[in-house]
């Protein structure tokens, strides 16, 4: 499947991006991320231009293939380090995370030495799910339902009821099956490759240390949302990575907070790293760097390669991640990051609030709705692509991104 990039007068463009090559070899020197606010504030004060006309179409198939998804999972989804949590979420020995949005049942754990562990969900016995509902719990220990097989918190088997009766079995070996898990910057990053190695500080380059400049590592989890959405998952990365929309499709909500599509965005490793000025970038012109408030000018967001999406409100943020279930239907888990717990109930009602507007008045009614509606008019035939101009061009270097990862 390939790509043509052409300018509104058809004059082929290649769109600013590094090669799969380069970010092997980049590490943590990309300028910070109040350069992206300099840049903003220049072109609010009308001595720098926005981005050149572009005119890109991604294929249809881009969104509908079922061979294409099957790749895109297999090597992106299940081959890269993802997000699924936030170490706040489970702070005390026995609190587990327990969920299936990476095709494989799987416990996030924290054990009696303080430390986050993943492990399939799966007794080594007969097969039975340990921990039948996903979501939110504390266990003491694991006990498959079935027999009674027992487990630590650290995966190893305790108990085996009657273990006579398997002559001279070896509970050493019968422990849960280990999956790869660190925490960085407070969230929880796993690799859906039973047994395997994670490399997560190549993936990472450098973003971990970017992100603490917000203060995410010491966040706490407030509330979360998972939604079962009809719709691919690049449509959605697409939405996030859209400058373009927002005084449109937001115009009710967020929308009068930002000016008309001025964003800069820029690359760490394989991840984006996008800035949309608010309103407020006015007060940055002129301004030097250590003057800056990165939530006050400007509202960043990091593409997380390849599922995920940090948005920096001014009060909180929102750590998005996007599972694809299938070509066409995505998970999509929002968690809310506020940077302390509630004071009082007034601060818990006001964060109950922010959490509601943003999830379900942004995020659900806006964002995912345009999503939903974009699925269907691909089903319908009406475009053999979809069509993405200058102020989309970074949704196009992710999918350039997605498209070399593709390559055999």
């Amino acid at each position: 499947m390939s790509f043509k990039y052409f300018s509104g007068s058809g004059q082929l463009l290649t769109c600013e991006q590094t090669s799969l090559k380069q970010v092997s070899n980049m590490t943590a020197s990309f300028p910070p991320p109040e350069a992206l606010i300099h840049a903003l504030a220049e072109r609010s004060a009308g001595r720098t231009g926005g981005p050149p006309p572009l005119q890109v179409k991604i294929p249809a198939a881009a969104y509908t293939d079922e061979d294409r998804f099957h790749k895109e999972h297999q090597r992106l989804i299940m081959g890269k380090p993802v997000i699924v949590g936030h170490e706040s979420q489970i702070p005390d020995p026995g609190d587990t995370l327990v969920y299936d949005w990476l095709g494989l049942p799987i416990i996030t754990i924290r054990n009696t030495q303080g430390e986050i562990g993943s492990f399939l969900n799966v007794c080594r016995h007969r097969g039975m799910r340990l921990l039948e509902e996903e979501g939110q719990s504390c266990q003491r220990s694991l006990v498959c339902p079935y027999h009674q097989w027992t487990y630590g918190l650290d995966g190893a088997l305790r108990n085996i009821p009657l273990q006579e009766s398997f002559g001279d079995i070896n509970p050493a070996e019968f422990g849960l099956k280990p999956v790869p898990t660190e925490v960085r910057a407070g969230m929880i990053w796993v690799l859906a490759q039973p047994g395997g190695t994670m490399d997560l500080e190549s993936h990472l380059a450098g973003l971990d240390a970017e992100v603490e400049r917000f203060g995410l590592g010491q966040s706490q989890f407030h509330r979360q949302s998972v939604k079962r959405v009809p719709a691919n998952w690049k449509l959605i990365q697409d939405a996030f990575l859209d400058g373009y929309h927002v005084v449109r499709l937001h115009k009710n909500t967020v929308g009068p907070f930002f000016p008309d599509s001025m964003a800069e965005s820029d690359w760490i490793g394989d991840h984006i790293r996008n800035a949309v000025a608010r309103n407020e970038i006015t007060e940055a012109v002129d301004q030097p760097q250590e003057g800056l408030d990165l939530r006050h000018h400007a509202t960043f967001s990091y593409t997380v390669f390849p599922n995920s999406v940090l948005v920096m409100h001014p009060e909180y943020t929102s750590i998005m991640s996007f599972f694809p279930q299938s070509v066409d239907e995505t998970l999509f888990v929002h968690s809310m990051m506020t940077p302390r717990a509630p004071k009082n109930e007034e601060e818990r009602a006001h964060f109950e609030r922010s959490f509601e507007l943003i999830d379900r008045g942004v995020f659900e009614a806006e964002d995912i709705r345009v999503c939903i509606g974009a699925q269907k008019g691909l089903r319908s035939g009406a475009n053999d692509g979809l069509l993405f101009g200058g102020f989309e061009s970074w949704a196009v270097n992710f999918h350039r991104r997605v498209e070399e990862y593709l390559q055999d």
